[in-house]
């Protein structure tokens, strides 16, 4: 067996029509610059697929076959799971993605797994903890800029984030419409962006759990966004 690390990425499922049937099947995706992240890192990405997170040993397992997860971005987490109404700039959303994402983070923090959660994923970690979620900010989805900095995000010098980043201010880019409200209970905030969102997040008790809202896997060219990869190939 390699000695490489393995790094789990947690897929989504998705129905996905056939171009020649014109049927649709269920998938379990992965977007590709995760992957390449991770093999840029210099670790094997490994394609998570939860067929029952309800199930706590299929949870188990699936989490023993790998060193490390990212949680990806994607669409919003249905407001229902942290007791509010949906907003009407409420965008897609997907209830089984929801399921495994939450349960999947639960056992993450609970395993102190090394974690990366990123964009839909560090609101999947606050929500999964007790926090809450904005359902819209207006002025953050900027795709024409998917790989480039749009604004400054400032990091707490006390932070495992700045460690791994390398500093206490860092470019990122924005490819999101909702942010963290207010807090769970073990989450503590520390990274914010020029309006005062959460852009970064660690969890009391499990250290090598960390939550960024930017996109780092489209940014790979750059080493202070690689390294939050690298640092989950240094942990595992």
């Amino acid at each position: 067996m390699s000695s490489t690390p393995r790094i789990g990425i947690v897929a989504l499922p998705e129905l996905i029509r056939d171009p020649d049937d014109h049927d649709q099947m269920l998938h379990y995706v992965v977007a590709a610059p995760y992957v390449k992240a991770v093999r840029k890192a210099g670790a094997l990405p490994v394609v998570l697929a939860f067929v029952d997170p309800s199930d706590p040993t299929d949870v188990d397992e699936l989490l023993d076959s790998v060193d490390a997860v990212v949680i990806t971005g994607g669409c919003d987490i249905d407001p229902a799971f942290y007791d509010a109404e949906p907003d009407p700039k409420l965008g897609t959303l997907n209830p089984d993605r929801d399921e495994t994402d939450l349960a999947v983070a639960r056992a993450l923090v609970a395993r102190d797994q090394p974690t990366l959660a990123v964009c839909r994923g560090i609101q999947v970690l606050n929500v999964a903890l007790g926090g809450t979620l904005v359902q819209h900010v207006d002025e953050h989805m900027r795709l024409d800029a998917y790989n480039l900095d749009v604004h400054p995000v400032t990091i707490d010098a006390a932070s495992r984030l700045a460690s791994v980043v390398g500093g206490v201010e860092i470019g990122v880019n924005t490819l999101h419409h909702q942010v963290i409200d207010a807090l769970g209970p073990s989450v503590r905030a520390v990274a914010w962006n020029p309006d005062g969102h959460v852009e970064g997040i660690e969890v009391e008790g499990a250290p090598h759990v960390l939550g960024v809202q930017w996109h780092p896997e489209l940014l790979r060219h750059r080493p202070e966004h690689l390294a939050l990869f690298r640092s989950l190939v240094h942990a595992a």
